[in-house]
C-alpha cells in the first residue's frame, strides 16, 4: 500500500489511565477506541474498568501487532470515518490523528480524501480548511448514545485554528463539556512535546461549559497546578485587522530552481531575497544577508541559457513528479517557471520562532520567501511596528502557537490575525507620538530594552502591568525551551 503520514502520536499510559478514570459510565457500558493504534485506551479500560471495550485502526500493521488482551471484546481493522456504523457506544475515547485539512488527500492510499468525507452527510457542517481530528470527533458524537460520554485529547493550539469557531460550534450545538483540562509535561511516546488540552463531552445535554482545570505530567505522575491567570482582553483592545492585513511570503513551489540558481543569466533577472530570519540581525533587513532569486515574469526575458535550463528542470520534475504542483502545471503546458512579484513592503515576521519573538520592519521592501508573513499596515509603520513588538502580543502568540520538538514554536496566519492590540483611539496624542519613536528606535538601534519601555508605554492602556505580563511571557517561553531541550537529550 505504501507509506502514508497517519498523523499518529501515541498516548502515554500513565495519560490513558488518568483519561479513562474520567468516564462516569455504569457498569458493563460499551465504550469505543476509534483508532486505537498501540491499544494504550484498550489495555487501560480492560486494567482498571469492568467496560466493554472496542476499538478500529486502518494500520494494518498497528492492527496485527497489537496484542489483544481476551477482555477486550472486539477490534476491527476498518477505516473509522468512512465505514458504516450502526453500533451506539456509551462512551468514546481517543487521541485523534493530527493530519492538517491539506494533507487529508495524500490518504487517498486507505480510500480516505476530503471529497469522500465531504459527501457524508455527518460531516456537511465542517468547514474545508477541518483537521483530521475533527471529522474523528464530530463522527464520535454522531454514533455516542444520549448522555453518552466523549474523552478526546488534542493539542490546544487547534481549537484556535481556522476551523476552530465552527468546530467548537458544532460541538455545542450537541454536547455539553463537562471536563476542559490542559496538560503540561510528557503527555505522548517518544519526542511530541505539545501541550495539550482533554475534553470531556456529554451528548444531548444543555451546553454548559465548565471551568479549566490544569494538569502535569512529571515521570510517571500527574498532579494537579495552579496557573495564575492575567486578563488579555480589555475595552482598550482591537483586532489586528483594525491596523494591518497579513500575507505569506513570496512562494516559489521549488526553491532548488529559483533560488540562487546555478546559472549565469542577466543580472536583472536575479534580485535579492531573504530565506529566512536567520539572516537578519537585529529588527530591520537593512543589513540582512540575502539569496538571489531568478525571478522570471514573461517569456520575453527567456534567453538560450534558461531556456535549457528550464527545458532540464521540467525533465527532471515530470521523471520525479516533485513538486507535484509543478509537474502539474508542466503536464497542462503551463508557464510554470513564471512568478509572481510580492509586495513585501512592511513588517514581516518569521512563523517559525526558536528563541526570541521579534517582528521585523522592512521598509525597503526587500522580497522575502514564503516562511514570513508580510503585515502591510494600514497606520503609520513605526507605530505598528512598536504595536506588534511587546510583551502582550508576545505573550499571546506563544499561548496560541503550536509548539514542536527542540523548542520551535510555529505561529500559523490565524494566529496573527487573532492577535488583539491596543486601541490607539483611547491613547493620549502624546503617547502615540511616543510609540511611534520606540517603534523607529527599536528598528534602528535593535536594543530589546525598548520593548520593555514599549510595554511600560502601553501598560497605562492594559489591565495587567510590564513586570507581570513580562513574567508571564518569559515563563512561557523558558518552559518551551526546556522541552525542547528535554526532547534533544531523549534524542
Amino acid at each position: 500500500m505504501g507509506d502514508f503520514d497517519l498523523g499518529q502520536i501515541f498516548t502515554r499510559r500513565v495519560l490513558a489511565d488518568y483519561m479513562v478514570s474520567l468516564f462516569t459510565l455504569l457498569p458493563e457500558s460499551v465504550v469505543l477506541d476509534p483508532c486505537f493504534g498501540e491499544g494504550v485506551f484498550l489495555d487501560s479500560i480492560v486494567a482498571n474498568t469492568n467496560y466493554r471495550a472496542y476499538g478500529y485502526e486502518i494500520d494494518k500493521k498497528l492492527f496485527n501487532g497489537y496484542a489483544k488482551d481476551e477482555k477486550v471484546e472486539a477490534i476491527y481493522n476498518a477505516d473509522f470515518l468512512l465505514n458504516p456504523i450502526n453500533t451506539k457506544y456509551d462512551g468514546i475515547i481517543m487521541n485523534p490523528p493530527y493530519i492538517r485539512h491539506e494533507k487529508i488527500d495524500d490518504l487517498q492510499g486507505y480510500g480516505i480524501t476530503k471529497g469522500k468525507l465531504a459527501k457524508k452527510t455527518v460531516f456537511s457542517k465542517l468547514p474545508r480548511t477541518a483537521n483530521l481530528y475533527m471529522y474523528f470527533v464530530v463522527k464520535a458524537i454522531n454514533i455516542l448514545k444520549a448522555n453518552g460520554e466523549l474523552i478526546v485529547i488534542f493539542p490546544e493550539s487547534w481549537l484556535n485554528s481556522k476551523g476552530g469557531v465552527t468546530f467548537k460550534g458544532i460541538l455545542s450545538s450537541q454536547c455539553s463539556v463537562e471536563r476542559r483540562i490542559y496538560v503540561s509535561g510528557s503527555a505522548f511516546e517518544k519526542d511530541a512535546l505539545v501541550d495539550v488540552i482533554i475534553l470531556k463531552l456529554k451528548k444531548n445535554v444543555e451546553f454548559a461549559d465548565c471551568e479549566a482545570q490544569y494538569v502535569n505530567i512529571d515521570g510517571d505522575s500527574i498532579s494537579k497546578r495552579k496557573v495564575e491567570k492575567f486578563q488579555q482582553t480589555s475595552h482598550n483592545r482591537v483586532p489586528f485587522a483594525s491596523y494591518s492585513t497579513i500575507r505569506r511570503g513570496l512562494t516559489t513551489g521549488c526553491n532548488e530552481v529559483f533560488v540562487n540558481p546555478q546559472i549565469k543569466t542577466s543580472k536583472e533577472l536575479l534580485v535579492d531575497i531573504i530565506s529566512s530570519p536567520k539572516s537578519v540581525s537585529g529588527f530591520t533587513t537593512t543589513n540582512a544577508a540575502t539569496d538571489k532569486l531568478l525571478l522570471l515574469q514573461s517569456d520575453s526575458s527567456l534567453n538560450k541559457e534558461l531556456k535549457n535550463y528550464l527545458v532540464n528542470w521540467e525533465k527532471t520534475i515530470i521523471k520525479t513528479r516533485k513538486p507535484k504542483t509543478l509537474a502539474e502545471k508542466i503536464k497542462k503546458n503551463e508557464q510554470w517557471y513564471l512568478l509572481n512579484d510580492v509586495a513585501c513592503k512592511g513588517i514581516i515576521f518569521g512563523y517559525m520562532v526558536r528563541n526570541d519573538m521579534r517582528f521585523i520592519l522592512n521598509d525597503s521592501g526587500l522580497t522575502a520567501r514564503d516562511n514570513f508573513y508580510i503585515i502591510t499596515p494600514s497606520i503609520d509603520i513605526h507605530t505598528m511596528f512598536a504595536l506588534l513588538n511587546n510583551y502582550y502580543v508576545y505573550t499571546q502568540l506563544e499561548m496560541s502557537g503550536r509548539k514542536y520538538g527542540g523548542g520551535m514554536l510555529k505561529l500559523q496566519k490565524y494566529d496573527v490575525e487573532s492577535l488583539t492590540l491596543t486601541n490607539l483611539s483611547e491613547v493620549s496624542d502624546d503617547d502615540k507620538t511616543k510609540l511611534m519613536e520606540l517603534g523607529r528606535s527599536l528598528a534602528e538601534s535593535g536594543e530589546k530594552h525598548i520593548i520593555d519601555d514599549i510595554t511600560m508605554l502601553l501598560s497605562a492602556y492594559e489591565v495587567v502591568g510590564l513586570q507581570e505580563i513580562r513574567a508571564q511571557f518569559e515563563y512561557m517561553r523558558s518552559k518551551r525551551l526546556e522541552n525542547g531541550k528535554c526532547a534533544k537529550q531523549k534524542l
